[in-house]
């Protein structure tokens, strides 16, 4: 199936392209557009993260942009894009162009009958989960552009005796501009039935998917799954499921094993939720804890699992940035239009001096499956001027099969331990004018001594309105790094202009 469905994919966005400018007639079309155009000036003295000769460089970089947010009667998501281009006057890495996009809808193609799910992101990652951690515009061989799509088509209505149904076909693909790693396809398809008895519950489904990498074997997946569900009232809901699945993940030949799994939803108010669930699967006990809160002025997000990934390089649920998803969140009670709490999420972001796309961690590229032991914490408390966030991940990536050799982390080391810890503090010194600074560290961790690195990073930053739609800023950023092949040190100057049209 290599690479052909990438061509459905752009063929399907193309026919269903005229769709995201129309609208039911009884709703009220809302979308908003923003474009804007933002230049970068850096000066740092260890342009390509080196411990032994470190080199200066000015790089200059502009980005066109715009973002999209539509709450249609056909389409509702965002769309956010930026294309960066570089000129580096020291020529460390020569000029070059980035891309950077974060986009998802869902489109309403037949009447509420037949939709589309279109997902995409373009961002840079890490190479290898040892080497060195920096920006975009930084002359970093450890970095890679990495795009990510996905475009699922599916149906669901309602059969006679109120049975619910649910059909899906799914196509996500991975690229990467490194080698070093291997891209990867994937084709499936799932099914689902459902019904609802009261405060009782039933649901079957079943899927299937392969995944092709360029660098590796391909491998297969399927499973048949039944839950039930009894909501002992509506702040409390439990589940039972039990079913069977079948692949090649743990062996070169499909095997087939039975799971079976029981879980919980806590729903003591609006605006706090606990979800937990624990399952015995083939590669043993897998969970997924999650947990939301909700107050006038903080939002806390904790999270907690243990699974299989077969999406091997990037994370295809696009995103706008940690720091801003929490202020959406805390504003979402306040605003349940997605366009209008957009503009409010935008404003406060601007006014503070914060960096909505701000990501604690980047996951780093492999070429196979591998077992992951995620957990998160995010927090963000808000006053009347100022605004302090709190970021705390935890990973741990296994592969599956130790005798493959496949050109990734895991050919010299057969576990890798991530740990990443960020603060961050806004304070508006007057009505434009805002004052941050910031705190990362990150540690990764292999099997051998060697494969340990550990770099914070220290930033103080100053912005603030140079006029109506237009914000600038000043950065002073320190990196340290120690690392058993490159330990390196980087203090750089940054100055942002960015125009909102």
């Amino acid at each position: 199936m290599k690479h052909w469905h990438r061509w459905c994919c752009g063929a399907a966005v193309a026919a269903l392209s005229p769709v995201w400018a129309q609208s039911d007639a009884s709703l009220q079309p809302s979308v908003w557009i923003e474009p804007r155009l933002g230049m970068r000036v850096t000066l740092t003295d260890n342009a390509r993260l080196q411990g032994g000769q470190p080199q200066s460089e000015q790089i200059l970089e502009l980005t066109p942009g715009v973002r999209m947010v539509a709450n249609q009667g056909r389409v509702k998501g965002f769309f956010d894009y930026g294309l960066s281009g570089l000129y580096r006057a020291q020529d460390t890495g020569g000029d070059d162009l980035q891309h950077r996009l974060n986009a998802n809808a869902q489109i309403n193609a037949i009447d509420n009958w037949a939709f589309v799910d279109v997902s995409g992101t373009v961002s840079q990652q890490l190479v290898s989960a040892f080497g060195p951690v920096a920006g975009a515009s930084s002359t970093n061989a450890n970095q890679s552009q990495t795009a990510t799509y996905r475009l699922s088509p599916y149906v669901r209505g309602q059969f006679p005796y109120g049975v619910n149904y649910e059909a899906r076909v799914n196509l996500q693909g991975t690229q990467s501009k490194t080698n070093a790693r291997s891209d990867s396809d994937t084709l499936g398809w799932s099914g689902r039935l459902a019904r609802q008895l009261g405060a009782a519950g039933w649901s079957l489904a079943a899927d299937q998917q392969e995944v092709d990498y360029d660098q590796g074997r391909s491998t297969e997946s399927s499973s048949l799954t039944g839950r039930f569900s009894y909501a002992w009232s509506p702040q409390w809901i439990t589940g039972l499921t039990l079913g069977q699945e079948s692949n090649d993940l743990l062996t070169l030949n499909k095997k087939r094993y039975a799971n079976h799994g029981v879980d919980l939803v806590w729903r003591p108010s609006d605006r706090t939720t606990l979800v937990a669930g624990v399952n015995d699967r083939y590669f043993g006990t897998g969970h997924n804890v999650s947990f939301e809160h909700r107050a006038a002025r903080t939002v806390v997000r904790l999270s907690d699992v243990r699974s299989v990934s077969t999406s091997p390089n990037a994370n295809v649920n696009a995103t706008l940035g940690t720091l801003y998803d929490l202020l959406d969140a805390l504003l979402s009670p306040l605003e349940p239009d997605p366009v209008k709490r957009a503009q409010l999420v935008q404003a406060e972001l601007q006014s503070r001096g914060l960096p909505g796309d701000l990501l604690v961690s980047q996951s780093f590229l492999v070429s196979q499956a591998t077992l992951q032991r995620n957990q998160q914490l995010s927090v963000l408390m808000t006053g009347r001027r100022g605004a302090f966030t709190v970021s705390y991940v935890r990973g741990q990536s296994n592969r599956l099969l130790n005798n493959l050799t496949l050109g990734d982390d895991f050919d010299v080391t057969s576990q890798v331990k991530t740990q990443s810890l960020g603060f961050l503090y806004a304070h508006r010194l007057t009505p434009v004018t805002s004052a941050n600074a910031s705190y990362t560290l990150q540690r990764s961790e292999g099997d051998l001594n060697t494969q340990r690195s550990s770099q914070y990073t220290l930033t103080l930053g100053l912005s603030t309105q140079v006029g109506p739609r237009t914000s600038g800023s000043l950065q002073l950023r320190r990196i340290h790094s120690n690392t058993g092949l490159n330990p390196y040190s980087e203090n750089a100057l940054v100055g942002n202009i960015l125009h909102r049209f």
